[in-house]
């Protein structure tokens, strides 16, 4: 698939910088790392013009919220966010994590409407009006939380909803501490910061109105190899992450990874471990085969006729232990059998 731009986030991403930049041994401890990044692992043009659009607006949104909390004027100056993004405070796996995801949904979305052509209606727009109640809730109500990640041109936000618990209260008490202008505004700040996670529903997040489409897709017994399918031809890389981490038993993250890691065998296994018949599995690569420059769906699919049922049971009982454990074992450079 063709690459697409993206302006509007690029502009956001690509702020003016003096060109008399700093060369003092700080910034170039910084260049030595970025320079000899691995080319294939760093993020691209688009991902970082996205992420960086992201981080911005939560930021902001955020600061926003806290203040009107705290009683105080809501402005995040540059200054302040350059020494909040720069404090490593935000530099969290979890929320990155995130970034990157919602950054990929996006450049998967994007890629499959431009070669979509005039088909038939979105998949999920047919589940909005679909007989069975539950799933119409379901699908009306992700079609909602979509809209509200949305910014006025159409490109993807966060919500605090969406952060692993564990980085709310981080990342929202250091969006206060920057805030923060006077000692006397401190303590207001402080326990603005603590009433703004307080009050986060974890059942407003994007993944779980995700999740709950895929349960009640599971429950009327909707969620086969079909569906599937149809969710991969139009690019619902989220659904279908969720509907293939159902069938396999494992994580929705682990299923993502899987599903983005075509040209190295994780797509072609996950279409294993998910129990798919080849020609499910050929039409899940022949989609997402495509996004990846350097994946071929022609040895993905053959990685995929050669999975034998031993290989594949190790996978899914590696991929079915505790997410620490797995960590662990991956980092040690231990074997996973």
């Amino acid at each position: 698939m063709t690459p697409v731009e993206w302006p509007i986030a690029a502009e956001a991403a690509d702020r003016p910088v003096d060109p008399a930049r700093p060369r003092g041994p700080s910034r170039l401890a910084t260049v030595r790392r970025d320079f000899f990044l691995d080319s294939e692992a760093r993020l691209t043009e688009q991902e970082r013009a996205l992420m960086s659009a992201m981080l911005a607006d939560l930021l902001a949104s955020l600061a926003a919220e806290i203040a009107t909390i705290a009683g105080i004027d809501p402005v995040l100056s540059p200054e302040r966010e350059r020494a909040l993004t720069g404090s490593g405070l935000l530099n969290r796996e979890g929320l990155v994590a995130l970034m990157l995801r919602r950054a990929d949904e996006q450049r998967i979305a994007a890629a499959f409407a431009a070669h979509g052509g005039g088909r038939k209606l979105p998949l999920l727009s047919r589940l909005v009006g679909d007989p069975d109640p539950a799933v119409a809730a379901a699908a009306m109500a992700l079609v909602v939380a979509r809209g509200r990640r949305r910014d006025p041109f159409g490109q993807p936000r966060l919500e605090l909803s969406d952060l692993d618990p564990d980085d709310r209260s981080p990342v929202v008490h250091a969006v206060a501490a920057a805030l923060a202008a006077a000692p006397n505004e401190l303590a207001p700040l402080a326990a603005a910061a603590d009433a703004v996670v307080g009050a986060v529903d974890d059942s407003q997040s994007l993944d779980e109105a995700v999740a709950a489409l895929a349960g009640a897709l599971a429950a009327s017994s909707r969620d086969g190899e079909a569906l599937l399918a149809e969710a991969s031809a139009e690019g619902e890389a989220a659904l279908v992450a969720h509907l293939l981490a159902r069938r396999a038993a494992i994580r929705p993250q682990a299923a993502w990874d899987h599903l983005l890691d075509a040209g190295e065998g994780g797509l072609a296994l996950v279409a294993g471990m998910a129990g798919l018949e080849r020609r499910t599995a050929a039409r899940l690569i022949a989609d997402f085969a495509a996004g990846r420059g350097t994946a071929s769906a022609e040895e993905e699919i053959g990685r995929f006729d050669a999975l034998g049922k031993a290989e594949t049971a190790a996978a899914l009982a590696f991929w079915r232990l505790p997410r620490d454990f797995r960590i662990a074992r991956t980092r040690l450079g231990l074997a996973n059998g």
